[in-house]
């Protein structure tokens, strides 16, 4: 009897599984709420250099008087916008005299006998954020980079948090390190609220991330290891839209708050129900099993039996067969030359779709309302992924990932026509484009993941995902820089730039899929065998 038989005698997915699985799920939507967060909490509001004699200056203009003495002291840009970084200084108390003198008014000519000069304070607009930690502590101009820096290094977390964790799972059991990365993220996500610099601030993104996207991976391979395998397929994605909710909800939290402290303090108060969680999931059996503590395994089988009104033999696991499993490794991975290519394009698309999903959904605010696009991108993954399971199997694999990527660079590839030839009037087809390229994105995401799963051997498999996740926070780390890029550049091209090479980089991605993966019919691939065969011994696909 294999393990799987035993699942499908206590129940397959009964209502033990049920209910720890919705238990497993929250803590998908807690990825949701923070994997996106920096896009709100790091975003730089528009602003200029603060006026040092006018007292209370503000980004909005007061009266006509205010008015006139913006003018005189901020200069323009090429494109007729205020300067942000830099000012006219005048004269000791000569711009007073300006400024309540309409006869100097009339004679005075912007700029002259004044030096340029960089600016220590600043203003924001605070109609879309009334404060963001980039606002807070003037993390703009010369220090501008240290926001596409953070945001890299939190997505640099989540690549340690996915090594780390996966190697925690194995060794130490799936529950305590669930256990341990929630708690840990709770504590993180309080005191990031109140970091008094930026250094302090990065840190803790950090651990965030490792914590976050750590925990999401380790009880997405308990909820799986909890279900019969009819049920896998679901489960699986169940858990990515829980994902999608938590993206939804940090939104409305935002929109509500327009404050990023209170917004953090809201997002790390709802993890606390993650406190109990030692006491109300249980271990995975498969896991205690291979550890060759079988009672345990055998005390939780017996309660999932009970709950789910099922009934199997006092002692189940002793008449387990455990088939001893092979292990590999990336120089499996390397062995065969057909072999190593799939690898590389497959971590190249990882990449690619990692840098299409998080670019786009950074890119939000710069193409139109900051909470509505960003809300429109968190909705429109629930038709992704629901389109990937109702069609990945009808039009196979590599057709539907090959369709995804391609509507997805094709969308945002377009952006460049209507960004270039009607930038106000075409706003909202632009808008519908860049949501387009995050639906295809997210499902491209599902389907990836399925492709490297079904396309490697089993000894290798978890290699093959480990390093194709590695790539894909690659993608998430350059993102930033991207955005950075096009906001630097401003006007229309640095409004299309971004989409144009997330576009770019997601068709490259998926015309090299379409010359190099296998080729499936009626649901078999005819050529995996062949290629396995090449390289080591698969006794077990």
């Amino acid at each position: 009897m294999k393990f799987d038989d035993i699942l499908k005698d206590v129940g397959e997915f009964g209502k033990y599984q049920k209910v720890v699985y919705f238990l497993l799920c929250l803590p998908s939507f807690a990825t949701g709420l923070f994997m996106m967060h920096l896009v709100f909490v790091m975003e730089t509001p528009n602003y200029r250099c603060k006026i040092a004699d006018y007292p209370d200056d503000t980004f909005g203009v007061k009266d006509p008087g205010h008015q006139r003495l913006v003018e005189m002291t901020i200069p323009r840009d090429s494109m007729g916008d205020y300067e942000k970084c830099s000012f006219y200084s005048y004269q000791t108390n000569r711009t007073i005299l300006m400024f309540n003198s309409s006869d100097l008014q009339e004679n005075f000519t912007i700029g002259v006998n004044a030096t340029l000069q960089k600016c220590s304070e600043w203003v924001y607009e605070k109609s879309v954020f009334k404060e963001t930690y980039t606002s807070k502590h003037n993390l703009v101009c010369d220090d501008a980079i240290l926001v596409s820096h953070s945001r890299m290094i939190f997505y640099l977390g989540v690549l340690v948090g996915d090594i780390v964790f996966g190697w925690s799972s194995d060794r130490v059991g799936r529950k305590i390190t669930v256990c341990v990365g929630l708690l840990l993220l709770i504590v993180a996500a309080f005191a990031v609220s109140w970091a008094p610099e930026i250094i302090s601030f990065t840190i803790l993104e950090f651990i965030i991330g490792g914590t976050n996207h750590g925990s999401f991976l380790c009880t997405n391979v308990l909820g799986q290891e909890l279900v019969g395998p009819s049920k896998r397929k679901y489960t699986g994605t169940i858990q990515h839209m829980f994902f999608s909710i938590g993206l939804v909800y940090q939104t409305i939290v935002y929109y509500f708050s327009r404050d990023w402290q209170i917004s953090c303090i809201v997002l790390a108060a709802s993890c606390v129900i993650f406190i109990p969680y030692w006491w109300l999931i249980p271990e995975s059996p498969r896991w205690l099993i291979s550890q060759g503590r079988n009672e345990e395994a055998n005390a939780i089988l017996q309660k999932m039996a009970k709950v789910n009104g099922t009934k199997i033999s006092p002692d189940v696991v002793a008449n387990l067969t455990i088939k001893k499993e092979k292990t590999g490794s990336f120089k499996d991975l390397l062995k065969s030359k057909t072999m190593c290519l799939r690898a590389v394009i497959l971590c190249f698309n990882w990449m690619a779709v990692c840098l299409m999903y998080y670019g786009v959904t950074f890119n939000a605010g710069n193409i139109g309302d900051f909470y509505l696009n960003f809300f429109l991108m968190g909705i429109v993954e629930f038709p992704g992924i629901l389109s990937t399971i109702l069609l990945i199997d009808r039009i196979g694999r590599k057709k539907m990932h090959l369709m995804c990527m391609m509507l997805g660079g094709i969308a945002c590839l377009c952006t460049i026509f209507t960004v270039t030839f009607a930038r106000e009037t075409l706003r909202p087809l632009t808008i519908a484009l860049a949501v387009i390229g995050k639906m295809a994105s997210s499902a491209a995401f599902v389907c990836v993941y399925i492709f490297t799963v079904e396309l490697f051997p089993t000894v290798i498999r978890n290699v093959a995902l480990g390093g194709g996740s590695c790539f894909a926070r690659i993608g998430s780390m350059i993102a930033p820089y991207f955005v950075m890029l096009g906001m630097s550049i401003g006007g229309a091209i640095g409004e299309a730039l971004p989409l144009v090479i997330f576009g770019a980089t997601s068709v490259i991605a998926g015309l090299i899929v379409k010359k190099t993966m296998v080729v499936e019919r009626n649901g078999v691939d005819e050529t995996q065998k062949n290629l396995v065969g090449d390289t080591i011994d698969n006794d077990e696909l």
